[in-house]
């Protein structure tokens, strides 16, 4: 009986290495792959980053250039209003000089109201008529400077690859 206790004894101790041996050889195996999966996951990561960082620096160059043309295209604009204001004030002040002239060679008190009244009219007109085109040239402007620009994080997708989990729609 003693021998039969050794013999069991020493199948159980068998028995136990092998299931270490196979606990060790599933941890190492499990181990490996994880690594393998970690690593690939890292790659992953690093090719959505560089492929985003492409997507951003081309999506940055754009609206940078779209900028810059919208900079330009407000400018171009301002010089051609502050050109006819100059215009504008030229004018006025050639009226302005007339109308002192006419008004200089008036002969009667009739004639003197008159000139005032052409000059004056005409001088409001003219104000009404400039005021509406800044108006419209600044509604355009705004209009222009105020559409909506593409951001270039709007449509980054940098995490679909790296975490493959289910997207909530």
């Amino acid at each position: 009986m003693a021998t039969t206790t050794k013999t069991a004894a020493k199948t159980a101790a068998a028995e136990a290495a092998t299931e270490t041996v196979e606990i060790a050889e599933t941890m190492s195996f499990a181990a490996a792959d994880w690594a393998d999966k970690a690593k690939e996951q890292f790659e992953t990561m690093m090719s959505s980053f560089t492929g985003n960082f492409d997507d951003l620096r081309s999506h940055g160059e754009g609206l940078a250039e779209e900028v810059q043309a919208r900079v330009k295209a407000n400018h171009d604009r301002a010089a051609k209003t502050n050109a006819r204001l100059v215009e504008a004030a030229k004018e006025e002040m050639t009226n302005a000089v007339q109308f002192a002239s006419d008004l200089g060679k008036a002969k009667t008190f009739a004639d003197a109201l008159t000139v005032q009244q052409t000059y004056w009219t005409k001088f409001f007109e003219t104000r009404m008529e400039h005021a509406k085109e800044i108006t419209e040239t600044t509604v355009e402007a705004a209009r222009e400077t105020m559409t909506p620009v593409e951001m270039p994080f709007a449509n980054m997708k940098a995490y679909e690859k790296f975490f493959p989990f289910s997207v909530k729609a």
